[in-house]
């Protein structure tokens, strides 16, 4: 529950799932302290968040790099009881997540170098106040009164010919090159990870979605809207989870979830 004068809560839907053509389930999710990983789901969950702050989080480990599932539970496991007061001290507790595989790596496990994960959340704080971030290409969108707007920026050579008018959102979907990415949390290397935030409100009705690309790549604007606009959020991630399961050519992860 929020704190204050309104009584508001977060009703939370989420799956992760290895889809049809990969072995291993490289990605992860954080749902109210709660870290999900290396499993594969068959069907959505759904939750009340408990308390505020609250943290919302999705991590795509990555593919033929060493251990990204473990990239993206570590990372995770680092976050999960962390809540920043601000943007940047968002900015900077997500970087800090790098020195985390990377101790990880000194301890043994020299064998994951190069590890590394995409991700992207949400902090939910009292006062309407809710913070977004992602590196990569991990999203996180908002669903407002019928309209979808994609609320993060991808961290890929694509999205800024995009962002130039260059290519359609749509070719973002399709491009061969939609996967080279320009920023990771990655372990080893020495490289700080590009982090976007942005501050936002939210307001009773907002649905907040974040999720890998095995999901929005899967769904095109206008299916992601169709699912979203079901009268229930089980029944718009159900709609999310069986488009994005006949495509299946990635894992699949998200988490859904609406301020009633």
């Amino acid at each position: 529950m929020l704190s204050g004068g309104d009584k508001e809560s977060v009703r939370v839907c989420y799956i992760t799932n290895v889809g049809k053509v990969r072995y291993r389930n490289e990605d992860a999710l954080l749902i109210n302290g709660k870290v999900i990983a290396k499993e594969s789901m068959n069907t959505p969950a759904c939750e009340e968040a408990s308390s505020f702050p609250l943290l919302l989080a999705v991590a795509d480990g990555m593919g033929g790099h060493a251990c990204g599932d473990e990239a993206s539970r570590l990372v995770l496991e680092f976050l999960k009881d962390k809540y920043p007061k601000d943007a940047e001290g968002v900015s900077k507790i997500i970087k800090e997540s790098k020195k985390f595989l990377d101790e990880f790596i000194e301890s043994g496990h020299e064998f994951c170098y190069g590890m590394g994960t995409a991700l992207a959340g949400v902090y939910f704080y009292p006062d309407k106040k809710a913070i977004v971030f992602n590196v990569g290409d991990c999203r996180v969108y908002r669903f407002r009164e019928g309209k979808l707007e994609l609320l993060t920026r991808d961290h890929t050579f694509l999205f800024r010919l995009y962002e130039e008018g260059k290519i359609s959102y749509d070719e973002l979907r399709t491009h061969p090159e939609r996967n080279i990415l320009e920023s990771a949390i990655m372990g080893g290397y020495p490289d700080i990870p590009e982090v976007f935030v942005r501050e936002v409100d939210y307001k009773s009705g907002d649905r907040f979605l974040a999720c890998s690309d095995g999901l929005w790549e899967a769904l095109s604007f206008n299916e992601k809207v169709e699912c979203l606009r079901k009268e229930s959020i089980k029944e718009a991630s159900d709609c999310l989870f069986s488009l994005a399961y006949q495509d299946g050519r990635d894992n699949i992860s998200f988490i859904l979830c609406e301020v009633s």
